[in-house]
């Protein structure tokens, strides 16, 4: 599995660097990453117009995922991405077996810190559920604290031929006072486990500016925001 750097850059910035690894992922890749300023994504699927009306914001100050599920205040969040290509053999695990597999890792990794967690049971009620705020509305296999009073941790998937893209977040909070790069080092660890992976550390491409530049411009436009249009 490649992990490439960390880094800290604003929200279009962050989106667009998610999709060229999308784009362009041969093997399993990872990264985290921060926001250089706190802002708010929304999901794919959503409506723009409800999503102004919940947070207060208008839409040129937020950012629309490439992936689905709901509202994600980010800022002070622990974020990463997860991409496996179609080629991959853990592709032909299913979005919702793969979001279990993924928050029992996180699990797992908190574990190692002795902070204690459980997932939110799946339901078997089917139908579609349309998103609403992320950290609120706890979906089967979200990962909540032990008691399970809070979420912990949700994700977002987009799957296509080209390959699945996850994109995940986990809220970190005062009273949880851990060492970051260890949890990081572990999180990674038990990925590869489940992906049958061996680590690459490797680094960004020096022309990625120039690459990601056309996604930057198309995630930016309003008509991607709004109507999700890339032009």
């Amino acid at each position: 599995m490649l992990v490439y750097p960390e880094s800290s850059e604003n929200g279009l910035q962050n989106m667009a660097t998610d999709w060229w690894l999308f784009e362009n992922a041969s093997t399993a890749s990872f990264r985290h990453y921060t926001w250089s300023k706190t802002e708010t994504s929304f999901g794919y699927g959503q409506d723009w117009k409800w999503v102004e009306e919940t947070t207060c914001l208008s839409i040129d100050q937020l950012i629309r995922r490439p992936t689905g599920g709901g509202i994600v205040r980010h800022g002070n969040d622990w974020t990463y991405c997860l991409i496996l290509p179609y080629k991959h053999h853990s592709f032909r695990i299913s979005p919702i077996e793969l979001y279990k597999e993924v928050h029992q890792c996180i699990g797992c990794a908190f574990a190692e810190a002795n902070f204690k967690t459980t997932l939110q049971p799946c339901t078997s009620k089917k139908g579609r559920i349309i998103p609403g705020d992320c950290f609120q509305e706890p979906v089967g296999w979200d990962l909540m604290n032990a008691a399970a009073t809070k979420k912990i941790a949700g994700a977002a998937i987009k799957r296509s031929r080209k390959g699945l893209l996850l994109q995940g977040t986990i809220e970190i909070g005062e009273k949880l006072n851990f060492d970051e790069k260890e949890f990081e080092n572990n999180f990674i660890r038990f990925l590869s486990d489940v992906f049958q992976e061996q680590n690459d550390y490797v680094r960004w491409p020096e022309n990625l500016e120039v690459e990601r530049k056309r996604i930057y411009e198309q995630f930016s436009n309003l008509e991607w925001k709004k109507n999700r249009v890339r032009v």
